[in-house]
């Protein structure tokens, strides 16, 4: 479903004339150009270990590498948490923490139903979608 989706959202976009930027990620109004706008998404990888850590016994993060975005500035960010399972039960799932310019951490936890592992990853395929929108040229 968030592949179809991610398919849709690149498809709208490319058809359009242009990206508008109204609020940046610090809330305020962009000052940088909209035709320096880019729109940059990936994955993951389903199931692939690399990148995931326990942090304790319930909460597990991701680092997610956006550097070859090439933004000169913090994007917005939207992510999901995919898989085959159980992913559903974690809390943080849509939280992306410490944005920067070339990546974010993900840190997602158990809910009540089980604590999350490195062989719940492999196993159950998860794996982060991310897109974002951002500047790539300064005036």
């Amino acid at each position: 479903m968030v592949s179809r989706t991610l398919l849709a959202f690149c498809l709208i976009s490319s058809t359009l004339s242009s990206i508008i930027m109204v609020k940046d990620s610090s809330g305020g109004r962009p000052t940088l150009p909209d035709s320096c706008l880019r729109t940059c998404a990936g994955s993951t990888g389903a199931g692939l270990r690399r990148g995931w850590t326990v942090r304790h016994r319930s909460t597990m993060e991701v680092t997610v590498d956006m550097s070859e975005c090439g933004f000169v500035d913090t994007p917005v960010v939207t992510t999901s948490l995919a898989g085959n399972g159980f992913h559903d039960f974690l809390q943080g799932t849509s939280a992306p923490w410490e944005i920067t310019k070339t990546g974010f951490r993900l840190v997602v936890e158990n809910s009540g139903i089980f604590n999350p592992s490195l062989n719940r990853v492999h196993y159950y395929k998860w794996h982060v979608n991310w897109i974002a929108v951002g500047y790539v040229c300064e005036v």
